[in-house]
């Protein structure tokens, strides 16, 4: 295991140095003036932008402007914003808050869809089965911002069971809906997914002989039929936190959370690469890193899988 770990996070290096070198040749090169708006309706003086383009090293060749933020960003300088605000300080304050929803939409999406995906794929064709099948094909075909803001809708204004907003706290009990309205396509990919293993294990020899030694139905369901079937499921569950964590920029902008994804937004809509920059690269990172957990999992649900 040890060194099977060493050799994935060899592995990853290069795709770190790769996918950090396209993000910031796409974010510095785009054709606009990072200067615009800077100083109101007026123009940004020579002075001013002379000033700035020496700070950033924009009068430097691209590959010099990279590997000197590679080097910063190795020993943890990610830098400051044109406004002078250290890039750090907005990680603290909105990569939290981005974390705690996307936890809490991972936590609806693993509990609810295993569970929906469990009761359907032991009794299909039921009621139960129509239900899930229904809904979970209506959730996948409706826009995330249609879900936000219908559920914005029932609960504050109908039901005025919540803020129209998170607060600046940002506590978990306000992150039930917004994470609900995150997870609900994921939710509806794992319950058919769930489902699918179900069908198709129950089906396994493995599972007739457990049945044939005369081993209870919980048994059979839950170390036998469950285990297998979910490795998938934990696949999707671990490259999840990763989308979740980059997707969230709607959800976010809908219950006004000051998250990574909303941030970013801001930044985009500013042309602030200084911003755009790491916090892209962060999510990658978590990417990344996600992806190599869930192969580390493997072995802890299925443990006829060794690495060697």
């Amino acid at each position: 295991m040890g060194r099977y770990t060493l050799r994935r996070l060899l592995q990853l290096m290069p795709v770190l140095i790769g996918t950090t070198f396209l993000i910031h040749f796409m974010v510095w090169q785009l054709p606009a003036d990072p200067f615009a708006g800077r100083c109101g309706e007026r123009p940004c003086s020579e002075a001013f932008i002379a000033r700035m383009t020496e700070q950033f090293g924009l009068d430097q060749p691209f590959y010099i402007q990279y590997l000197t933020w590679l080097k910063n960003a190795v020993q943890g300088d990610f830098g400051v914003t044109f406004n002078q605000v250290p890039v750090i300080t907005l990680i603290e304050n909105s990569y939290p808050n981005t974390l705690k929803l996307a936890l809490v939409a991972l936590a609806i999406e693993g509990v609810i869809g295993i569970t929906a995906g469990v009761l359907t794929g032991l009794k299909r064709g039921g009621f139960i089965d129509n239900l899930v099948l229904v809904s979970t094909l209506f959730l996948m075909g409706l826009p995330i911002v249609v879900v936000g803001f219908a559920m914005k809708w029932i609960f504050w204004s109908e039901l005025g069971w919540i803020s129209p907003t998170v607060s600046t706290e940002v506590r978990w009990s306000e992150l039930i809906v917004p994470g609900f309205v995150l997870a609900t396509t994921s939710m509806a990919y794992i319950a058919r997914l769930m489902r699918a293993n179900i069908a198709e294990n129950s089906r396994a020899d493995y599972v007739r002989t457990a049945v044939a030694k005369g081993l209870e139905n919980k048994r059979v369901v839950g170390v036998h039929l469950l285990r297998n079937s979910m490795i998938p499921v934990v696949t999707f569950l671990g490259l999840d936190l990763g989308n979740l964590m980059a997707g969230a920029i709607v959800t976010e902008g809908i219950f006004n959370i000051n998250g990574i994804g909303l941030t970013i937004f801001r930044a985009i809509g500013r042309h602030d690469a200084t911003i755009v920059v790491p916090l892209a690269t962060l999510l990658v990172v978590i990417y990344i890193f996600s992806n190599l957990i869930v192969d580390l999992f493997y072995a802890v649900l299925d443990p006829r899988i060794r690495y060697e």
